[in-house]
């Protein structure tokens, strides 16, 4: 392997980190009551410092994955981490506002063992539980591959089967 990096000069990259190496600081505990709460913070954040009113729709995904891409290139994950995780809860509320998901605890979740999610998941109508929450971590973290707005129309798409 490392003859080929001096053949062709080509530097291995480190990983991007995706989850945090702290604990949250969370302004109320990640449970499914306070989910919707949880993704006020975000929406609020986003009209008082852009100006811009979010309203739960399909569309208003396209805005938060550029959010995360513009502050992706400035911040880390740790220095970022809640807001991250407020903007995830904000795109699992526009699957309840659209696709009459709700959120549960990952306990709830019957997960396969070893399997883990983020403290609150959707679950949609037809069993199906998701973690958009993680996905918004993904999306900081690797950019357009982890797109929201797709993740969101793979889960309603099979949901609407």
């Amino acid at each position: 392997m490392s003859i080929f990096k001096n053949l062709f000069g080509k530097k291995e990259e480190k990983p991007k980190q995706v989850f945090p190496n702290r604990g949250l600081n969370l302004q109320l505990e990640p449970n499914p009551e306070n989910g919707k709460g949880l993704s006020e913070f975000f929406s609020g954040a986003v009209k008082e410092n852009e100006g811009i009113e979010l309203d739960y729709s399909v569309d208003s995904l396209n805005f938060v994955d550029q959010f995360l891409d513009n502050f992706s290139k400035e911040w880390n994950v740790d220095d970022f981490a809640e807001t991250i995780f407020v903007a995830g809860c904000y795109s699992g509320q526009v699957m309840i506002e659209n696709a009459n998901g709700r959120w549960i605890k990952q306990e709830d979740a019957n997960l396969p063992e070893g399997v883990n999610m983020m403290p609150i998941v959707i679950k949609l109508p037809n069993g199906t539980v998701c973690d958009p929450i993680a996905k918004a971590f993904k999306r900081f973290a690797n950019g357009e591959p982890d797109n929201l707005s797709y993740f969101y129309q793979v889960f309603t798409t099979t949901n609407n089967e």
